[in-house]
């Protein structure tokens, strides 16, 4: 099994967490007061490959890599919590060619 983690709003990673977990923080986007944390995003990472998805509380999704610096960031917006979740565990489970397969929009000069 590749090494994927979490990170929270408030930047606490957790390795490995459980499908349960990550629809703990993905609810935790619900919250009062979620809009206006420092961070207000949810993110899940696939570490061997460095892609991340991070989750907004207006439902915009990012999907990014920070270790191609020439891919562009691919975004989503108006997705439901339960399609967030079903995107972090096609990558913890490293398939990136699914997650890639998505209707993703890119903002390119």
């Amino acid at each position: 099994m590749d090494l994927y983690h979490t990170t929270d709003s408030k930047g606490i990673s957790e390795l490995y967490p459980t499908a349960e977990k990550m629809r703990e923080l993905l609810d935790s986007l619900d919250a009062r007061g979620a809009y206006e944390a420092e961070h207000p995003d949810v993110s899940l990472v696939h570490d061997p490959s460095g892609w991340t998805l991070s989750v907004y509380p207006s439902g915009i999704v990012t999907f990014e890599n920070f270790d191609e610096a020439d891919d562009i960031p691919r975004f989503m917006s108006g997705v439901t919590r339960n399609q967030a979740l079903e995107l972090w565990l096609e990558l913890s489970r490293g398939e990136i060619h699914q997650v890639k397969s998505r209707p993703w929009l890119r903002n390119e000069a």
